[in-house]
């Protein structure tokens, strides 16, 4: 009987930790859940101060660009002014880049689309918004990609990317944005978007690569960095940041961050609104994978 009381003692305690433990678990997690809502409030909130809009902007929740993102790429446009900037997936970021474009008086975008429903609907938002003067949207299907890529030669899904036919005239581009094509479209599906314009660069360009909490993204740009010649940087904001720079180049300051920005990394522990049975993404968007 003293045996039998000692080991439930035992498991008492064990179960009483255990319990500790798990409450410690939820209470740090909705800590994390709350202070990065807070920083892209807190980063939509000082980007639509900088927009000269009239309307909303796109949801920014799901797989769109995270308002904290966002903000930095607008305040990088209108500090830098570039003249030629090109990007690879089309939607909020089209109408931030064209807003900044229009508040410097200078510059185009040049955007490529795989999607006529998404692009469709990035031409009626920048339309209202009489942005479409400084927006070049192109769309085409996705097609077979014959150049250089990471996805093995055996992978389950070939390589394909936007048809090559869509970068004709374009030259001296000074920031390259890249979210798109979709993840699921293949292994390593962005990587052809730097060998595709390597040699329609200007001196001066930066690429910027979205959602580099994921482990493919930042394969893509340390292989990039490595090819040609590129210094890579990332910021840890929501859905991760990856910006290549020429070696030697001028710093720009950058945009104004939350200070609650939390610092994330690949794999769930990096969303724990998802242990906690929340889901911030849209109702149609929910178990999809579309940047």
């Amino acid at each position: 009987m003293e045996t039998l009381s000692n080991e439930l003692k035992a498991l008492e305690n064990t179960l009483l930790q255990a319990s500790k433990d798990s409450a410690g678990k939820v209470t740090r997690d909705l800590v994390i859940v709350q202070n990065r809502l807070y920083a892209q409030l807190e980063s939509l909130s000082w980007l639509q101060r900088r927009l000269k809009i009239k309307g909303q902007l796109p949801p920014l929740r799901g797989w769109a660009t995270s308002p904290d993102v966002l903000l930095r790429l607008h305040a990088h446009i209108m500090a830098t002014r570039p003249r030629v900037i090109v990007e690879f997936g089309s939607g909020a970021s089209t109408l931030v880049i064209a807003d900044a474009l229009r508040q410097n008086g200078v510059g185009k975008l040049i955007s490529i689309e795989h999607s006529d429903h998404y692009g469709a609907q990035t031409l009626s938002t920048l339309q209202a918004e009489r942005l479409e003067d400084w927006v070049d949207l192109r769309i085409g299907d996705l097609e077979a990609w014959e150049g250089e890529h990471l996805n093995p030669e055996d992978a389950e899904k070939p390589s394909r990317w936007y048809p090559v036919s869509l970068l004709e005239s374009i030259d001296n581009v000074d920031l390259l944005w890249v979210d798109g094509p979709p993840g699921a479209t293949c292994l390593f599906s962005r990587y052809p978007a730097l060998p595709a314009l390597a040699d329609k660069l200007s001196s001066k360009a930066e690429v910027w690569m979205d959602d580099t909490i994921r482990q493919e993204e930042k394969d893509i740009c340390e292989r990039w960095a490595k090819d040609h010649g590129f210094e890579l940087e990332y910021y840890p904001l929501e859905k991760g940041l990856g910006r290549l720079t020429r070696p030697g180049a001028q710093a720009v300051a950058p945009a104004p961050m939350p200070q609650t920005a939390v610092a994330v990394s690949d794999g769930d522990a990096a969303h724990p609104e998802r242990a906690l049975g929340l889901d911030f993404s849209l109702p149609e968007e929910q178990g999809k994978d579309k940047g």
